[in-house]
């Protein structure tokens, strides 16, 4: 059987949604550094280097600065060649028009949204800040 997708997992949230029973932790304060130096330590003893998927979740991918998120980006695209999907979860919130050209200018083809709903009542319940506009 061989390899053909991976998993990265961003375990950083801007926020922390009531809901969410993922691994995650607030992003203030934390490794984040550490961690992406951790992550970009164990890719290298990967043997796999051919992959027809990757997927970037969490947490929130999108929580890492510029800095954080082109450094991930950069590792991931000398170790990896992804021939198809190649996917970042996002949240409205810190989703910027940046980090788009970002992930798009190292080969990203996909973001998953967390929308959760477009009524306010309930996003206001599940501790969302985005708005339907964003």
């Amino acid at each position: 059987m061989s390899i053909k997708s991976a998993y990265i997992h961003i375990p950083f949230c801007v926020r922390i949604c009531t809901y969410c029973d993922f691994n995650k932790y607030f992003i203030n304060k934390q490794p984040v550094d550490e961690y992406i130096s951790a992550l970009i330590k164990e890719m290298k003893t990967s043997e796999i280097r051919n992959l027809e998927t990757m997927y970037v979740g969490g947490g929130t991918p999108t929580a890492l600065n510029l800095k954080q998120l082109e450094r991930l980006l950069k590792a991931i695209q000398s170790t990896f060649s992804i021939k198809g999907e190649y996917t970042f979860e996002a949240n409205p919130d810190e989703l910027t028009l940046d980090k788009v050209k970002l992930l798009h200018s190292y080969g990203g083809n996909k973001i998953s949204m967390g929308v959760q709903t477009f009524k306010p009542e309930l996003r206001k319940f599940l501790g969302r800040t985005h708005k339907t506009q964003d």
